[in-house]
């Protein structure tokens, strides 16, 4: 319901760019919606004992409201709004003025006032003070000097007695409902800024493990490295030729730490960019840039994805996700067990898809499940990993709208689940 009203008002395919900015418009929408009630009323409580200028004032209001909120669709929000508390404002005046002042039609000013600072957000509070002072004038010019517009209407005082009571039953419940919807607004945006400072402190507590896990983890292989190149030195030809080896090894783990780091960074900083995707076609190629390792020349790989199998979602984003886990599904196999496997396959529902990465490898301790997805987690110091792979997974998937799930048993292997919308 939510968000049919939601693309009835800004329109199905128009995006707003802030959550404050969204809660304002559907404020405003709130209003119009109320406002055209309240004259709905009006009109049929006033006829046929209603002037024929009267009643033409209360339509041309109904009408510049219903355009008021085409206004939104068209993204003109700030037009919108302006042309709603006008529109308030002139029909007040016009039928305050049109008829005594003990019938109460200026208690309309009071839900008005309050729909100002809660429609124009404090950016536009210049705007939102020259209407108030707007409706202090008009009210002010009809209190000091008379004078009517419409023709003016005389009521006895049974008849003023039944305008106060049907002006005050409804400007009351319009001013609680304009409180309510302010209360509302404001509920949101604490909610919100509640929301923003738990991912701030989450983002700093990440920032400072990030800070200590990667300069230790930069500056270690680079430590390795250098005592290697100076053993080199005096070493004899044989001895050289393990030190490149190693030296080599100590830059490829480099080299995947940087690699981890930059995908990380490209995860929290670029856009999801949607496009479809051959998932089949993208397993393989993941499978070719990673089955020369000497990891892998034992293992089977299996992919039972069809090749007509396409999704809309981020290609890179889906590729880090991939090669992470095909990648620890290669480094943690088992090297005792004759049969080494890699299988890939998959389930589908109407709104999302699930993808398996199962091994027959090293498998996880039970115990490590809730940790291995935290940043810079290493089940031991043996772990060939960087401690970032399956974070990034999980961050990445995060950002997707998507999760992934671990089934494994130690020594018989690993099933990793990842979910994903379709769409």
């Amino acid at each position: 319901m939510k968000r049919r009203f939601r693309n009835w008002i800004i329109g199905e395919n128009n995006y707003v760019q802030s959550w404050n900015e969204f809660r304002q418009i559907m404020l405003s929408a709130q209003y119009a919606l109320v406002s055209l009630v309240v004259l709905g009323i009006y009109i049929c409580l006033g006829s046929p004992a209603q002037s024929p200028e009267t009643f033409a004032c209360f339509i041309a209001a109904f009408v510049f409201i219903l355009f008021s909120l085409l206004l939104h669709r068209l993204r003109h929000h700030c037009f919108s709004n302006i042309l709603l508390f006008l529109v308030f404002n002139a029909v007040i005046f016009l039928i305050g003025s049109s008829e005594s002042m003990a019938t109460g039609a200026f208690l309309f000013l009071i839900p008005t006032g309050l729909g100002i600072f809660s429609v124009f957000n404090y950016s536009q509070r210049k705007l939102a003070f020259c209407f108030v002072i707007l409706s202090i004038l008009l009210f002010g010019v009809v209190l000091i000097h008379p004078f009517s517009i419409l023709p003016f209407r005389v009521y006895s005082d049974a008849e003023i007695r039944s305008d106060q009571l049907i002006n005050f039953g409804i400007a009351f419940p319009v001013s609680v409902v304009a409180i309510y919807l302010l209360n509302s607004l404001n509920y949101y945006n604490a909610k919100s800024l509640k929301k923003a400072n738990s991912q701030l402190s989450k983002l700093n507590e990440e920032l400072d493990r990030f800070v200590y896990s990667t300069s230790h983890d930069l500056r270690a292989p680079l430590r390795s490295i250098k005592g290697l190149v100076t053993l080199s030195k005096t070493a004899n030809p044989d001895e050289q030729a393990n030190y490149l080896h190693l030296i080599d090894k100590r830059m490829d783990s480099l080299d995947r730490f940087i690699s981890d780091i930059t995908d990380y960074s490209r995860n929290n900083r670029l856009e999801i960019i949607k496009e479809n995707v051959n998932v089949a076609e993208l397993i393989s190629d993941i499978w070719e840039s990673l089955q020369h390792s000497p990891e892998a020349r034992c293992i089977e790989f299996i992919n039972e994805i069809p090749g007509d199998l396409v999704v809309l979602n981020d290609a890179r984003r889906m590729e880090v996700v991939l090669t992470n886990l095909i990648g620890n599904a290669i480094r943690y196999h088992d090297r005792h067990k004759d049969h080494q496997y890699i299988r890939l396959y998959y389930q589908t529902t109407g709104e999302s898809f699930s993808l398996h990465i199962e091994d027959n490898g090293l498998g996880v301790d039970p115990t490590l499940h809730g940790k291995i997805f935290d940043m810079f987690f290493r089940g031991n110091e043996k772990s060939q990993g960087t401690g970032l792979g399956l974070y990034i997974v999980k961050e990445t998937l995060s950002k997707l709208s998507g999760s992934v799930l671990l089934q494994s048993v130690p020594y018989e292997g690993s099933t990793f689940s990842i979910t994903l919308p379709r769409h």
